[in-house]
């Protein structure tokens, strides 16, 4: 039975250093294991890794979602939740509307959903189910944005990092530091306009593709310096930001320790990490004159923002469950229609099951004649089948959260394994078709 649900890591299970075990860039989407009949979508941010899939059960996923990271299994277990059903979906809406989030109400996340569901879409690795929940996931978020004030406040992780580095250059302002982010993706970007947005004197940026850091320079006024960033750039700043998405260091030990080298005397320099898996060797932080924060610091610079976007949570949570409503009922009306497929195609087995044991015992009958038996047949399981076809689309519109396939089960009082033709499915046939006509109940076409 295809269930489904979400597997991950989170800030809220693990710290960086463990989180980074499990990040992956949007280039290198990890194989999803399941092949062709199962929805996979998978979603990375600085502070989550999510596998969502429609498949076969929380054991399986789990397992899937560990060994396509490249993570032993038994120590992804020690960080990783799985959500199934409702309850996935629910995480998604809660995210997407920012109540999961390191920061309470913060932006970048919406962006991140959107580019996630558009790579499924274009790989061919989700279907109607993820792309339906994802799609009610953005609504729900943006309603949460636009109907209340939860994100008024500047508190997401790009605006705490600048935050960050203003209040540890001793100042409590920008105006008269200078700051190099290394990064000029999503999360460049929005550090770069926070930055500007706080005066900084002199703001440079510095990326692998020179034309993207020149696109980010043209709109914040921001310096571009070349690719890789070299010790002696490094020195001419007060701090560093640091945001890639590259596998490894981008500023290493012997970096920095030649950065301090070259710096005036008394100068020291702050780095800030915010990259998952991270861009600087944290050993740095042991060196004289190096001051180094990471994504899981800023948790201590936004409790006054969180504070303030909390009362704000309650009618967001109202706007999610109004969301989640419309998708849970869109999910029991196509898990109805496929009870009904199921129970339909169970039915016509059976009766293809007893027209072989009938025909063989009246070896007179004309052509035609056997049309006639065979039509009967179609007539009188369509008439059968009409009550409990009735009664599960009642089911499904009532919300009842009974698994529409056990109810399918139940209603013809079988095993799951019976599907074979021949004398065991003739003669379960024959008891249910007699369960069946025994009713008072008259049955109409």
């Amino acid at each position: 039975m295809q269930v489904l649900i979400v597997t991950g890591v989170s800030h809220d299970t693990c710290p960086v250093e463990i989180r980074e075990k499990f990040a992956f860039t949007e280039n290198h989407i990890p194989p999803d294991g399941y092949g062709p009949n199962g929805e996979v979508l998978w979603l990375s941010t600085c502070n989550r890794t999510e596998m969502y899939s429609v498949s076969g059960g929380a054991g399986a996923a789990a397992a899937v979602f560990a060994r396509s990271l490249g993570v032993p299994t038994d120590f992804a277990a020690q960080y990783t939740y799985v959500l199934e059903g409702v309850a996935a979906a629910n995480h998604l809406f809660r995210l997407a509307s920012g109540l999961e989030s390191l920061v309470v109400g913060e932006d970048e996340i919406l962006g991140q959903i959107r580019r996630a569901l558009a790579k499924a879409q274009a790989d061919g690795s989700t279907g109607p189910t993820l792309a339906r929940m994802f799609q009610d996931a953005l609504a729900a978020g943006k309603r949460v944005r636009s109907e209340t004030e939860i994100n008024r406040y500047p508190a997401s992780v790009s605006a705490a990092a600048a935050s960050i580095v203003r209040d540890r250059c001793g100042m409590g302002s920008l105006e008269d530091s200078s700051v190099l982010v290394i990064g000029a993706g999503d999360v460049g970007r929005a550090v770069t306009r926070c930055l500007k947005g706080m005066n900084t004197r002199n703001l440079a940026v510095a990326n692998r593709t020179y034309a993207r850091a020149e696109d980010l320079a043209k709109t914040t006024g921001a310096e571009v310096l070349k690719w890789p960033p070299r010790p002696e750039f490094l020195a001419e700043y007060d701090a560093v930001i640091s945001c890639t998405s590259a596998p490894g260091f981008v500023v290493t030990r012997d970096m920095v320790e030649a950065t301090v080298r070259g710096m005036a005397p008394g100068k020291s320099i702050q780095l800030m990490d915010i990259a998952v898996p991270r861009d600087i060797d944290p050993t740095v932080g042991s060196i004289p004159g190096v001051h180094l924060s990471n994504i899981d610091d800023a948790r201590s610079v936004v409790d006054d923002s969180v504070n303030k976007r909390s009362k704000y949570v309650e009618p967001a949570e109202q706007i999610i469950r109004e969301q989640l409503d419309g998708f849970t009922e869109w999910m029991a009306a196509r898990s109805v229609s496929d009870s009904i497929r199921v129970m339909r195609e169970r039915a016509d087995l059976i009766r293809l099951g007893e027209l072989d044991w009938v025909m063989p015992k009246l070896p007179a009958l004309s052509q035609g004649e056997r049309e006639v038996i065979e039509q009967f047949s179609a007539r009188l399981v369509n008439k059968l089948l009409h009550a409990p076809t009735l009664r599960l689309k009642e089911t499904g519109n009532g919300g009842n959260s009974r698994s529409m396939s056990e109810l399918v089960l139940h209603v013809f009082d079988m095993e799951e394994d019976d599907t074979s033709h021949g004398n065991g499915v003739r003669a379960e046939a024959g008891r249910h078709l007699c369960s069946f006509c025994t009713q008072d109940d008259k049955i109409e076409g």
